[in-house]
């Protein structure tokens, strides 16, 4: 009954010997599986997370156009030319962009599919005709050019053959930080336009042929500046790489945003009315007309007549004499007069300046994620994972001893295994 029971209990001692030998073998054999998954030494990780600038220039042609015209009613909003028997009415489409562009941009890959840049433009857009009229007793043309500086911060998305070229796709936002539009305007008016639109009085007929004629002449300069603003702008282009670090790039570039006019101020301004008797010019005295008879500069100009401000709604209250409500001189007791030292209120006008660019420039890479850095840090970080293996790998204590395997009956003098 004792070797029963003794050939038992060495039975279960041996069986938890082995499962606790078992048992660190199993993990140790768990934890090196990964160590299994080989990189193939010339499979490229993803290239690209890198810092770089952009410098391109470019010209760009209206897009999207739309009617264009003239803020000054005394010009209109068509190209309209007229004679005793000939007519010739048409609008003019364009938009208020088009024109030469200087681009510097920065940027960050964050892989070499996806990053972001922000891109900054400065862009002049030559004068164009804003509206004519061209009629026997009247001609008006005011020709209209834009300055401005945007900034425009772009999603990125980049597809390269791993070799030299790539196609690069943008998409974001327009944020117009600075312009102004730049308007020369030419009146020669003969029946009277003026004094109507400005005035709000009807057209008094003041020229009789070769014998009597009121004549009144225009030539003004003036800057229109614009509330703030956002548009789109997305872009398509190609890119082929010169060295490690510069890559030559051209690009379709769509910038689309509409401008909201804020007010227009007249920095040269000279007005001239006379009297045309029997082909006699006499300069037409002061007082005799509603607006002033001759100004020989912007700021010999009353306030009404050189700077306008434009609201989302005219009133009865608002300071502008276009619409009855108020007189420039009081003729009427009943009817307020304006105010000529304040500005001229107008109704508020939008003007489309989209333009479609085409730009070439280059670009110069700053922290190439290239090939042996990618090696060199594979190495770090296998190095790196392996000292953490050996830390983490449980030590045998020095204290503890080999398991008996042999012991002594006291009763029998024979050894059990």
């Amino acid at each position: 009954m004792k070797k029963l029971v003794v050939s038992g209990l060495l039975a279960l001692i041996s069986f938890a010997t082995f499962a606790q030998e078992a048992e660190p073998l199993a993990a140790t054999s768990t934890e090196k599986e990964p160590l299994k998954l080989r990189i193939r030494k010339n499979v490229l990780r993803p290239l690209g997370k890198d810092w770089y600038i952009t410098v391109s220039g470019g010209y760009g042609i209206p897009f999207i156009s739309t009617n264009k015209r003239s803020p000054l009613k005394e010009i209109g909003d068509k190209d309209w030319y007229q004679r005793k028997n000939d007519l010739s009415v048409k609008p003019l489409f364009g938009t208020n962009g088009g024109g030469f562009a200087f681009n510097f941009g920065w940027g960050h890959m964050f892989n070499k599919n996806i990053g972001i840049d922000v891109q900054h433009t400065i862009a002049w857009h030559p004068e164009q005709l804003a509206a004519r009229i061209d009629l026997e007793t009247y001609y008006a043309t005011q020709r209209t050019g834009t300055f401005g500086i945007y900034i425009s911060p772009h999603l990125i998305m980049r597809w390269t053959n791993e070799k030299r070229f790539g196609i690069t796709g943008k998409a974001g936002l327009v944020l117009p930080i600075f312009g102004n539009t730049v308007s020369r305007a030419s009146i020669k008016d003969k029946q009277g336009r003026i004094i109507e639109t400005l005035a709000g009085y009807p057209i008094i007929p003041l020229n009789i042929p070769g014998l009597f004629g009121l004549e009144i002449d225009l030539a003004a300069k003036a800057k229109t500046s614009y509330h703030p603003t956002v548009g789109v702008s997305a872009s398509i282009g190609f890119d082929v790489k010169l060295s490690k670090r510069v890559t030559l790039f051209s690009e379709i570039r769509v910038q689309a945003y509409t401008i909201k006019l804020k007010e227009t101020i007249f920095t040269e301004f000279k007005q001239s009315s006379y009297i045309n008797a029997l082909g006699i010019k006499i300069p037409t005295p002061d007082g005799l007309l509603v607006i002033p008879s001759n100004v020989a500069n912007a700021s010999e100009a009353p306030e009404f007549l050189k700077h306008y401000v434009y609201k989302d709604e005219i009133t009865e209250e608002s300071n502008t004499a276009r619409y009855g409500f108020k007189e420039i001189i009081n003729l009427d007791p009943n009817i307020p007069e304006v105010d000529i030292n304040k500005p001229m209120e107008e109704p508020g006008q939008k003007f489309n300046a989209s333009t479609l660019y085409f730009n070439a420039g280059l670009r110069i890479d700053f922290d190439l994620w290239d090939k042996k850095r990618e090696d060199k840090r594979t190495a770090q970080i296998q190095k790196k994972s392996s000292k953490q293996k050996k830390t983490k790998a449980p030590k045998e204590s020095k204290s503890k001893k080999a398991p008996k395997t042999m012991l002594d009956d006291p009763d029998v003098d024979i050894q059990v295994q």
